[in-house]
């Protein structure tokens, strides 16, 4: 009797783990439209008077969908959808101010990064979605820590790729 209960038990152990194994190879890919396996990701256009910033976004956001391989990156030729994008606004606003012995001075400004993207199904020839998103992040005006203007850029335009992508695949 032990034998036949340890062998259930056995059983039902090797079922439970197969089917909880399977949720790791889960992926996200499934919840895109079949047709869609691809992705092109032209220069964005510039809305804005700053110098080389519609490289630095489009060249940035290309290296997320890269990183989280859930469209492979292509030429737009060779594309089943294109993302066309649109850098709307760069702000960079007082957000802390700091007594001193010569006044009031900035400590700590927020960069404010508005865009524009259009996600476009070339199979169907079809709009998927066009919508602005926002990014920010803060950063010291003096240089004195490391968290420059550059880097808050970054920051804010990996926020708005990740919101870019959880759209793609929220909206399947």
């Amino acid at each position: 009797m032990k034998n036949r209960n340890a062998w259930k038990v056995s059983v039902v152990a090797v079922i439970l783990t197969v089917a909880f194994s399977q949720c790791w190879f889960y992926s996200f890919k499934g919840t895109l439209p079949p047709h869609i396996q691809s992705i092109a990701i032209p220069l964005f256009t510039d809305k804005t008077a700053e110098f080389n910033i519609q490289t630095v976004v489009t060249d940035k956001i290309r290296l997320g969908f890269i990183k989280e391989n859930i469209l492979q990156l292509v030429e737009e030729n060779n594309a089943n959808s294109i993302l066309y994008g649109s850098i709307l606004s760069i702000q960079d606003k007082p957000l802390v101010y700091s007594e001193s012995q010569q006044g009031e001075s900035v400590s700590e400004y927020r960069l404010t990064l508005r865009i524009e993207v259009e996600w476009f199904d070339k199979v169907n020839n079809q709009s998927m979605f066009k919508q602005q998103f926002t990014g920010f992040s803060e950063y010291d005006p003096t240089g004195a820590t490391e968290e420059t203007r550059d880097v808050a850029l970054t920051e804010a335009i990996n926020q708005i790729t990740e919101d870019i992508i959880n759209k793609i695949l929220a909206g399947w």
